[in-house]
């Protein structure tokens, strides 16, 4: 009985939906919430740009030279 509760109440904070008015527009990317400027190949939080951006505006035409969590470097 107790378990199930758990479980519901974790349901319930990972169901949490982002809204987004895609009537308005888009933010630049370095004011948006998605928007991590320490991942290597991409530029935002998600795969695709909540805000309908297209891909080219998320991902990186280059790699950082400096992963901020593996602490290597690349060599291209």
């Amino acid at each position: 009985m107790r378990e199930t509760e758990r479980v519901d109440v974790y349901r319930k904070l990972t169901n949490h939906k982002v809204t987004v008015d895609r009537n308005k527009t888009a933010p630049k990317c370095k004011n948006c919430y998605c928007y991590h400027p320490e991942f290597k190949y991409r530029k935002c939080l998600y795969a695709t740009c909540p805000f309908g951006k297209p891909d080219s505006s998320v991902f990186r035409k280059k790699p950082l030279h400096k992963d901020k969590f593996s602490g290597r470097e690349v060599v291209i």
